[in-house]
């Protein structure tokens, strides 16, 4: 049987000027695999948004990565301070993943 390898998966949902901060931010702690995904729209404590695809001015993307715990745990440290400064929505979650070395 094939073995199961325990891992996180993050889902992150930041304004898209801020995707390649975070791309680099988890580039820094060592999640070099991920994906980013634009969004349509949502809502959130601030009310409804809608990317409208012009502005960008509304525009969030959603970044998501399977790592470690402990690489988790540093970009958690690592942009944890900026959860006040932008309106940032991060989830994890315990995920078994195949070929645990790639993450």
């Amino acid at each position: 049987m094939t073995e199961l390898v325990h891992r996180k998966r993050l889902e992150i949902i930041v304004d898209t000027p801020l995707a390649d901060w975070l791309a680099d931010e988890a580039d820094a702690v060592g999640i070099t695999h991920f994906t980013i995904v634009p969004t349509l729209g949502g809502k959130g404590t601030h009310g409804r948004w809608r990317d409208d695809g012009v502005s960008g001015a509304g525009g969030k993307c959603l970044f998501l990565a399977v790592t470690s715990a402990a690489r988790a745990d540093a970009l958690i440290e690592q942009i944890g301070p900026k959860f006040s400064d932008y309106r940032i929505v991060m989830d994890i979650a315990d995920v078994q993943v195949l070929r645990g070395e790639r993450f």
